[in-house]
């Protein structure tokens, strides 16, 4: 991006930002149009090339945008309490719900980027530094002495984040079905409270049942 870009104010660059990671997301980096980018986002042409050189600029610069965005509002909040890995994905799995209904461009078009085919040799580093941190919000400050002895602790992980997705997949399910609304979210979590104790009977020492 350009400093005339970087001059705006934060409300404009993520409009602009997120109405090409809509663009992106739906059609690809090589479909994708920046006559329907400047439409969509109600500026010129001219304007969108006075911001960025290119599109492949453009597209670098949502990616980048997008990776820091979703570090600093998902990721780094998720990092500074210490639980159980049970606890962790629960959280993690409410706090990544609520970030994707407030940010679906942005959350959409982290997912184009993890999937992407056609993907820029240019991102692929920042992509996996997205992934590790994925990984490192997911186990920094877990207390792994939680877990029972007599079970290898990699299959009980394994199965923890099996249930999960299991959950997860059925509630997307359900809301691709029936319309989302963040009251439907809150009461999915809520109902999976209880499977969490279970979990916790199964997987935990028994002294923190």
């Amino acid at each position: 991006m350009k400093e005339p870009f970087k001059r705006l104010d934060d409300a404009q660059q993520y409009h602009i930002l997120t109405t090409a990671m809509a663009e992106f997301s739906k059609h690809g980096y090589k479909q994708a149009s920046t006559n329907r980018i400047v439409k969509a986002a109600g500026i010129s042409k001219g304007m969108l090339y006075y911001y960025f050189d290119s599109k492949h600029s453009l597209y670098l610069s949502a990616a980048q945008y997008a990776y820091d965005h979703f570090t600093v509002h998902l990721l780094d909040q998720v990092r500074l309490q210490e639980e159980g890995f049970i606890e962790r994905l629960a959280r993690l799995s409410r706090v990544k719900h609520k970030y994707f209904m407030q940010h679906p461009e942005v959350s959409q078009f982290v997912t184009h980027m993890f999937y992407a085919t056609e993907m820029l040799e240019d991102y692929q580093q920042a992509l996996q530094a997205l992934r590790e941190s994925n990984l490192d919000a997911m186990y920094e400050k877990v207390d792994m002495g939680l877990f029972r002895p007599d079970i290898d602790r990699e299959t009980m992980m394994k199965m923890i984040r099996w249930t999960f997705d299991g959950y997860i997949r059925e509630m997307e399910q359900h809301f691709e079905a029936e319309g989302i609304d963040f009251e439907q979210i809150d009461a999915y979590f809520d109902r999976f409270e209880g499977y969490l104790g279970t979990m916790r009977k199964l997987y935990y020492k028994e002294a923190v049942q």
